[in-house]
């Protein structure tokens, strides 16, 4: 038997001399070209069968895409696969796959030319940006009250500053649609996960209460799980800073709302106490700075302080304690007045 390239009569492998059978052996398989998929919308690319935001195609992108294409000759043993990048022509890359090994115990090596083209897709995030999908609503709302114009302007500058700042770690955090409703406003959030802080962060901002629902609104057969929607109330508080609430039988005018509580003046004993807002179902707003009316001291003793009512003008006498002590005779004062009981304002 003779070699069929050089008709030697060496021992054959596959109809070929050792020599010859090296020299022609191919070590891999290489397609004429290939591909890997960017984002037409967003940039991103699939890499590893994962959706990543990079500013550039690195190596090891165009390295996936053509070791993904490649077939490695099974006869060669301790196979190195390597790429080097040559040329880029807008969307496509002049590549070269440099591979060695041994066959028959002899190290082999040899360099392939490739193309590799970019192919345009759209990610699954940027799809659904796109086809309007959402996870979760964030109702504004306010409590026994229409929302102010003012209170509606902040909230749209705080989500929209919250929505920039979470975008950055999380593609789904965008508001598709904006809806304006007579009981509140209505924001359709992509990403529950960023609906729910922006919603706690509202919360921080702002006061009030949140409470959420969800409901099933579809099937993923692909993860077999029921796919929910979630609605996030942020009911904001009936009061304002100054305004005047009911709360276990005592007046209290609001000093100070915060994240986790709200504090009032008590106006029978003029201490500040600090209502955590599980307890806000508990309170009712009773009066506001249109309510506070002035009056003129008729006389002070050293117990009491007598006013003029403010609606008929009769004298009151209220109890004096040590924080009115400075009020005067003669002198004008603010007072506010509930189920016919005069409150002094300091």
């Amino acid at each position: 038997m003779f070699c069929l390239l050089c008709n030697s009569e060496e021992k054959l492998f596959d109809g070929l001399c050792k020599n010859c059978y090296v020299k022609e052996f191919e070590l891999i398989q290489v397609p004429e070209y290939v591909t890997f998929m960017v984002c037409s919308h967003c940039g991103a690319t699939l890499k590893h069968d994962k959706w990543i935001q990079t500013a550039y195609y690195d190596d090891e992108i165009i390295n996936d895409a053509i070791q993904k294409d490649i077939t490695v000759n099974e006869k060669l043993k301790d196979a190195e696969i390597t790429t080097e990048i040559l040329t880029n022509r807008g969307t496509m890359y002049d590549c070269i796959i440099h591979a060695n090994g041994q066959v028959l115990e002899e190290f082999i090596e040899k360099e392939y030319p490739i193309e590799v083209k970019v192919e345009k897709g759209v990610c699954p995030d940027c799809s659904k940006f796109y086809s309007g999908y959402y996870e979760a609503v964030i109702q504004l709302r306010a409590d026994n009250r229409k929302l102010e114009d003012e209170e509606i302007k902040n909230a749209d500058k705080f989500i929209s500053s919250e929505i920039q700042r979470l975008c950055k770690t999380n593609k789904l955090a965008y508001v598709t649609e904006r809806i304006v409703l007579k009981e509140g406003i209505d924001y359709q959030v992509g990403s529950h996960n960023a609906a729910h802080k922006i919603a706690e962060n509202m919360q921080k901002q702002f006061g009030g209460i949140i409470t959420e629902s969800r409901k099933i609104v579809g099937h993923d057969k692909s993860k077999s799980k029921d796919l929910y929607r979630s609605w996030i109330s942020v009911r904001l508080p009936s009061f304002h800073k100054n305004d005047f609430i009911e709360y276990k039988d005592n007046i209290l005018m609001i000093e100070k709302i915060g994240s986790h509580k709200f504090v009032g003046r008590n106006l029978d004993r003029y201490e500040s106490e600090s209502i955590s807002w599980k307890e806000y179902d508990k309170i009712k707003k009773v009066g506001n700075t249109e309510d506070v009316k002035v009056t003129t001291v008729t006389n002070v003793t050293p117990t009491e302080i007598q006013v003029l009512d403010p609606d008929n003008y009769s004298t009151v006498d209220l109890k004096k304690n040590d924080n009115l002590e400075n009020i005067n005779i003669g002198q004008e004062i603010n007072v506010i007045k509930f189920k016919n009981k005069i409150y002094i304002l300091i």
